[in-house]
């Protein structure tokens, strides 16, 4: 079988092709990082002989400042690649960045800070192949009283040693060493390695952490459990900042991850109150989805933002309503893509207020039906899509996604709804499921109707399943 974990040149002979290993060659990085975190020296060796091949990064800021291998290996940069002939089994391709330099270059100017951390792409300093083989590993080695946030499964509890798992090469990740503290937070079905960069004030760091916590509790009010069994949390700080989340995103190269940014400045009580948290938390529940599927995945998290923090009581139940009614509001006056179809303005990264409550529109639709019709909940479907399929290291289709949790339901209902959805030329009709739910007649006329059965379905999507304890475990390795 021909290894096919490296891109190959196209004119290659049969003869060069047949000394690849039969075996799948594991890749083991080990990257050392020097006492000042000027340097990161990295060595990727094999555990099988392996074909020549090609090692990219994909940035332009990863900055070799040496490169040699092993035996006949001959490593050669040529732009973003290292080209290098056959390896045998122990040997290495070895290679050093300028990690100031790569981490100085972060657009917000937040990569570097002088003895305390620095932060990462994993394009920054990570050359690779197309494919990353089974078993493959990284080992880390970092100065005295440093630790990592990383987004790969951890081997162990160390803080040093990862399974590499083979997703994209063009998807972001992101890693940072310093002195701060990763804190793993046991949760049932998995655990979040929870990571604030250093702040000078230990009480602002205790309030991130109260707020990741207070969070958490209300993602596990979907179904009990967390729906990956591993994820990355890194928490930036922002001195002088009052706004409590300024940003925050999903990335997921290398594993599951949220990368935060949280104003320092903020009140707790407005922090604790902010949906940008729970936001980023609810998209763990979905694949990627790609953009033409942005509707989608957003949309969830939109959705769910409001729906679980009343589950947990960040919320009560009608002002959960209101703002859901308020964010359907901003995406019925987004006129500038009407006339043009969901799935084309998602694409292009337009329309953001149509494409969110849009999205949020049809996770509503979806629930409200499963409970009315179905005997189940989005919840419940979500759950067993996770048991089946997550962590997902691909993309997924979004009408691949509507058919599987059809699937996995035993219905006929997200894949037509995915249809209506992605082809509308304008914000859908909400006017029959606010009746049905009794919110009143329709968007920006939300009123509260005590009807059962409205009531019933529109109480049982606010409330909460059984409460479930977080545990919050510290780690700090010093060498």
């Amino acid at each position: 079988m021909v290894n096919r974990m490296f891109v190959r040149i196209a004119l290659i002979s049969l003869p060069l092709l047949a000394i690849a290993s039969s075996a799948s060659a594991a890749l083991h990085y080990s990257a050392e990082l020097s006492d000042d975190a000027q340097r990161l020296s990295v060595s990727m060796c094999t555990d099988h002989p392996l074909a020549p091949g090609t090692l990219r990064t994909g940035s332009q800021n990863a900055r070799l400042v040496s490169l040699r291998g092993d035996g006949s290996s001959r490593p050669d940069q040529r732009g973003d690649r290292i080209a290098h002939e056959r390896l045998d089994a122990g040997q290495c391709v070895q290679y050093s960045i300028d990690s100031r330099a790569a981490a100085e270059s972060d657009r917000y100017r937040l990569g570097w800070r002088a003895d305390q951390y620095l932060m990462l792409k994993l394009t920054d300093w990570l050359w690779r192949p197309s494919k990353i083989p089974a078993g493959s590993t990284v080992t880390l080695h970092l100065p005295q009283g440093w630790s990592a946030s990383v987004p790969w499964p951890p081997m162990d509890r160390s803080g040093r040693r990862y399974r590499l798992p083979d997703t994209p090469r063009g998807w972001n990740g992101y890693t940072a060493f310093g002195r701060f503290e990763e804190r793993r937070m046991t949760l049932p079905g998995g655990q979040l390695r929870v990571s604030v960069l250093p702040t000078a004030n230990a009480r602002q760091t205790e309030q991130l952490h109260d707020w990741m916590a207070l969070n958490v509790r209300a993602v596990l009010t979907s179904s009990g459990r967390l729906p990956l069994p591993d994820a990355q949390v890194l928490v930036v700080p922002l001195p002088g900042n009052r706004s409590p989340t300024p940003w925050g995103q999903v990335s997921r190269g290398g594993g599951s991850a949220l990368r935060l940014f949280a104003g320092l400045d903020a009140p707790e009580s407005v922090r604790n109150e902010d949906w940008t948290l729970s936001h980023e938390l609810a998209h763990l529940f979905h694949p990627y989805l790609g953009d033409s599927g942005r509707w989608m995945s957003e949309g969830l998290a939109s959705y769910y933002q409001n729906v679980l923090r009343a589950r947990s009581g960040i919320l009560t139940a009608e002002r959960a309503w209101s703002k859901l009614d308020a964010g359907f509001g901003r995406g019925l006056n987004e006129r500038s893509t009407r006339g043009q179809r969901l799935v084309d303005v998602a694409s292009g990264y337009r329309g953001t207020m149509r494409v969110y409550w849009s999205g949020a529109a049809y996770w509503l639709e979806a629930d409200a039906a499963l409970r009315e019709h179905h005997g189940t909940t989005l919840d419940s479907v979500l759950a067993e899509f996770a048991r089946s399929h997550l962590p997902a290291y691909s993309r997924w289709q979004a009408a691949q996604f509507a058919d599987e949790l059809d699937r996995l339901a035993g219905t006929r209902l997200f894949a037509p709804l995915y249809e209506r959805y992605a082809r509308s030329t304008r914000f859908p009709d909400l006017t029959d499921t606010y009746q049905r739910l009794g919110l009143g007649s329709g968007v920006d006329r939300l009123r509260l109707r005590d009807r059962a059965p409205a009531l019933a379905v529109r109480e049982a999507i606010m409330t909460a399943s059984p409460s479930v304890s977080v545990a919050s475990t510290r780690r700090r390795d010093d060498g």
